[in-house]
């Protein structure tokens, strides 16, 4: 991949992981805030170790494939990439207000209004990515980033894999185990194949996280998770979830993928419209300004 030349200044860390952090930086030349993804390259002889960084920078290299082909406003825009002094840098667009993970850390449940935002705004999203023959495979709060005016961007593209068949939603039984066990489909679990409609699964469990403020299976662990998920078993719901809520869940959380709608399907459903007069700032105006992104 072609890389970019830009000077930039290093500020405040604001991300990090077993390997990589993320800092705040400014664009030399222009003077636009970037959000700047470093990981170090494989300094020593150690092999567990340099497997482990290797598997972290495939999937960066892996990202900006899949980012360098998406322009649209809920996507996480890419701004490019180079190596210098044994560590690779990934240049993104920087979000100030965090992520839906970091909001509801914050402030608690999400206000309905703007649940029906939020959802409404990954939707676009996941539909742009699928248009592209893409799966995100790890959809959940801690990667929709959220700006200061409450635009969705979807993060994080580190595990995305592009379908081999012709559509996104077509089951390809080479895909492999991939993503967060607590937002996870239950065929992923299963290893029997999953198309795009994994996402699907994965957006019904960010509703969920954005509803109660907690993740979903919330009084389940890991282990007796994959358990339900092989039995093919939803996430529980709250008593006090609103009708249009559940009805919205129930159709991301239809076992057969076949009968799961699409994200542009999902889009005409009454809870992902916007009251004409919803204004983000009315529920948390304006953020402390600090971004979340992930590593592990």
């Amino acid at each position: 991949m072609q890389t970019v030349k830009i000077q930039w200044l290093k500020g405040r860390l604001i991300g990090k992981g077993s390997f990589g952090r993320v800092y705040h930086a400014i664009n030399a030349a222009t003077g636009d805030f970037m959000a700047v993804k470093q990981i170090e390259l494989p300094k020593t002889a150690n092999a567990v170790i340099n497997a482990r960084q290797r598997a972290m920078i495939k999937a960066l290299y892996d990202e900006t494939e899949f980012l360098k082909d998406f322009h649209y406003e809920h996507i996480v825009q890419y701004l490019g990439f180079n190596v210098a002094d044994n560590t690779m840098n990934i240049f993104l667009e920087y979000v100030a207000g965090g992520s839906i993970a970091s909001l509801i850390k914050q402030h608690g449940p999400l206000a309905e209004p703007v649940m029906h935002s939020f959802s409404q705004q990954t939707l676009r999203g996941l539909a742009y990515i699928h248009s592209h023959n893409v799966l995100h495979r790890d959809i959940k709060g801690a990667n929709i980033l959220v700006d200061e005016a409450g635009v969705c961007k979807i993060s994080d593209f580190g595990i995305s894999k592009r379908n081999d068949y012709e559509l996104a939603y077509d089951c390809n039984s080479r895909m492999s185990l991939q993503g967060s066990i607590f937002w996870m489909a239950p065929e992923v679990v299963q290893a029997s194949g999953y198309s795009a409609k994994i996402d699907v699964w994965s957006f019904g469990c960010l509703v969920l996280e954005m509803w109660t403020g907690q993740r979903p299976w919330q009084n389940f662990n890991d282990i007796q998770t994959m358990y339900k998920l092989g039995s093919n078993c939803a996430p529980p719901l709250p008593d006090d979830i609103h009708p249009d809520c559940a009805g919205l869940l129930k159709l991301c959380f239809n076992p057969d993928p076949e009968d799961r709608p699409t994200a542009t399907q999902l889009l005409e459903h009454i809870f992902c419209r916007v009251d004409d007069n919803y204004t983000y700032a009315d529920y948390y105006g304006t953020s402390s300004g600090s971004s979340i992104y992930n590593y592990d």
